[in-house]
């Protein structure tokens, strides 16, 4: 179990990275009623698959914003921006796979702790250069939509440089 109280979010790993070689990270992520707006972002190489299986699920893939139910499906493209919550009532409950897996456990399990620390809101890290070094770090599996992405090559890396040297890094 993954919690992210930032998210307002927990996740069950249904099946890993380890136990699929690498192609598949299966979760079932609980969505608490009223989550707000998460970070616009993309995968780079990452498809993800998603099924509702309980509640609702506002999502924006490439700008364009639906409400998903029970029993709906989404599909988001590698380089995809995209966003997803549950502004209901009622707590949502989403099957979500992401392939090929790569380090997504890793970052996943990192953000939740970051959470639990209070080091981390709803719209990204409150220490902009540990935010600097996680988006660094986690470059091939999470891009969020701005800063453009010439400013992220230029200035993500020279951040956690500097996040490093000061002992901010994760």
């Amino acid at each position: 179990m993954i919690d992210n109280p930032a998210a307002r979010m927990r996740l069950r790993l249904v099946q890993t990275a380890a136990e699929t070689d690498g192609e598949l990270l299966e979760m079932e992520a609980t969505y608490e009623p009223g989550s707000v707006e998460p970070v616009a972002h993309f995968h780079p190489v990452q498809d993800e698959h998603f099924e509702i299986l309980a509640g609702t699920m506002v999502a924006e893939v490439g700008g364009k914003r639906r409400t998903l139910a029970a029993g709906d499906a989404l599909d988001v493209p590698a380089g995809t921006v995209h966003a997803m919550w549950n502004e209901g009532g009622e707590a949502a409950r989403v099957l979500w796979q992401t392939r090929p897996a790569l380090r997504s456990e890793e970052f996943l399990r990192l953000v939740g702790r970051l959470a639990q620390e209070g080091r981390l809101t709803p719209k990204g890290s409150r220490n902009p250069l540990l935010g600097a070094a996680v988006m660094q770090d986690f470059r091939d599996e999470f891009r969020p939509a701005n800063p453009p992405a010439a400013v992220q090559a230029v200035a993500f890396p020279v951040l956690s440089t500097v996040a490093r040297i000061v002992g901010q890094r994760p």
